[in-house]
C-alpha cells in the first residue's frame, strides 16, 4: 500500500455556478496540492473559463446532470489518469483546503477506503442544522451504526472505492449518501477528519423537495444495500 507521499491524488471540485467562489477556492486549493480537476456541471456563469485560466484540469458539459453525476466523471477521468485517490471538496467556500494535509495524514495512518471531514453540527445554521440533526439520525438508524457527518462533501477516496462508486445509479447528491452504505455493506473501513464548519453566502442546490421526501427512501435504500450484501455473504459457502 502507498502511502500519501507516493500516492498520486487528486483534487476533485465539482462545480455548478461557482463563478463567485471558484477563483479563490482554487488559489487555496494549490497551495495544498498540484493535481486539481473541475468538473463543471452545466454551468450558466464564468465557472468553466475561471478554471480555465486557472491552469486546471477541466470536464465541462453544456447541460447539468447533478453533483453525482460529476463526481462518477471525476473519478472516471481520475482512473483514466493513474491517480490513485481523490480528495473531494466543494467550490464554494465551504471547504476549507487547508484540511487536505490532514485528509493524506489520516489515510497514511489507516489507509481507509473513505474518509470524511466530519463538522461540528452545533455551528451549522440553526435551519440546516435541525434538517441535518434528523437526516443524521435517519441514516444511522438505517445503517445501524453512528454515522457523525453524512452530508459531509469533503471527502478522500481511494481507486477501489472509486471504481465501486462507477456503478450507482444514483446522479445528485444521494450519490454521496449511498457511497457510506456501500463501505459498511462492503466492510471497508471509513474515518473521519475534524474539519471547520463555514458558511457563508453560499445557496444550497438540493431541491427542498427531495431533502424533505427524498432522503427517507435514500434511507431504506442504503439500508437494502446492506442487508442484501450481508444476505450474499451468509448464503456463500463456508
Amino acid at each position: 500500500m502507498k502511502n500519501g507521499e507516493n500516492m498520486k491524488i487528486l483534487a476533485l471540485l465539482p462545480a455548478y455556478n461557482e463563478g463567485a467562489h471558484l477563483e479563490s477556492v482554487l488559489k487555496a486549493v494549490k497551495k495544498q496540492i498540484t493535481d486539481i480537476l473541475v468538473v463543471d456541471d452545466g454551468s450558466k456563469d464564468n465557472t468553466s473559463q475561471i478554471a480555465r485560466d486557472a491552469g486546471v484540469n477541466l470536464l465541462s458539459r453544456g447541460y447539468n446532470c447533478g453533483k453525482g453525476q460529476s463526481l462518477k466523471d471525476g473519478y472516471q477521468w481520475a482512473l483514466e489518469n493513474g491517480y490513485d485517490a481523490v480528495i473531494m471538496l466543494d467550490s464554494d467556500g465551504q471547504h476549507d483546503p487547508a484540511c487536505i494535509k490532514d485528509f493524506i495524514a489520516k489515510f497514511n495512518e489507516t489507509h481507509a477506503h473513505l474518509i470524511i471531514g466530519a463538522r461540528n453540527y452545533e455551528e451549522i445554521p440553526l435551519v440546516r442544522r435541525v434538517s441535518n440533526k434528523i437526516g443524521k439520525a435517519l441514516f444511522s438508524a438505517a445503517v445501524g451504526e453512528n454515522i457523525p457527518d453524512n452530508q459531509s462533501g469533503y471527502r478522500m477516496l481511494d481507486r477501489v472505492l472509486m471504481e465501486r462508486m462507477l456503478l450507482s445509479d444514483e446522479s445528485r447528491y444521494h450519490f454521496e449518501v449511498e457511497m457510506i452504505a456501500i463501505c459498511i455493506a462492503e466492510g471497508w473501513q471509513i474515518e473521519w477528519v475534524p474539519i471547520p464548519t463555514i458558511y457563508a453566502d453560499e445557496v444550497s442546490k438540493q431541491n427542498p423537495f427531495d431533502q424533505i421526501f427524498g432522503f427517507p427512501k435514500v434511507c431504506l435504500k442504503a439500508r437494502r444495500i446492506i442487508q442484501q450484501k450481508r444476505q450474499e455473504k451468509c448464503s456463500q459457502p463456508k
